[in-house]
């Protein structure tokens, strides 16, 4: 188990990264709660957040030659991680990142960082229809490169095409997706703190809506 969740938790809910109310989704759902890591915009801020993926890397071991970010919000991870990785663990990993449209000059093509050759471990803030972690592992697949890991801060553990989309992205592209939190975990502050217990009943009512199993 990873055994920095808790500690994670508290970050998120203390800054605000974690909220409840009445939210509209991309997707036009409309959410009891949000999750965005984009509030991490400060040096202090992106600090902690990267130590906790890091901290989840090293205590699960996991194996890769390159932290891979999507465009947007995974550039800032990939390379925070990749620097909290070798300042707090000694693990010296190289990053790269795609941009959203190919440069045609100087330094050429979609990729920035390094080259993009052997296993990818690639990092986002969550895990939603799998869609945006699909195209990343496309675009790792067509340089011959490969993705056996996914790491983000939070699993929705929502339907992707017929089943959760972590699952799905398991069985289709042999890639596991590890979380540090998931809609469990976030049900479980609802039920337990007393100031979010107004939420328990839309909490329950989304999850009986949208959440897989």
């Amino acid at each position: 188990m990873f055994n920095n969740k808790q500690d994670f938790i508290e970050f998120i809910l203390s800054e605000k990264i974690l909220k409840f109310g009445n939210f509209t989704l991309k997707s036009g759902r409309q959410s009891p709660y949000y999750f965005n890591t984009g509030l991490c915009h400060n040096g202090e801020l992106i600090t902690k957040l990267s130590s906790y993926y890091a901290s989840y890397i090293t205590q699960k071991a996991i194996e890769f030659d390159f932290i891979f970010g999507p465009a947007y919000k995974g550039i800032t991870l990939c390379s925070s991680i990749s620097q909290s990785l070798f300042v707090n663990h000694q693990l010296n990993k190289p990053y790269a990142f795609n941009r959203k449209e190919k440069k045609d000059h100087g330094d050429m093509g979609q990729f920035v960082g390094c080259d993009i050759s052997g296993s990818a471990l690639i990092v986002d803030d969550v895990v939603s229809s799998g869609s945006s972690i699909i195209e990343s592992i496309d675009l790792i697949n067509e340089k011959k490169s490969k993705c056996h890991d996914v790491l983000v801060a939070f699993d929705r553990m929502e339907i992707g095409t017929s089943k959760m989309a972590s699952l799905e992205l398991h069985s289709e592209y042999n890639t596991v997706v590890h979380s540090i939190i998931n809609l469990d975990d976030i049900a479980d502050v609802v039920k337990s703190k007393s100031e979010y217990k107004s939420f328990i009943n839309a909490m329950n009512d989304y999850m009986s809506t949208y959440r897989s199993v």
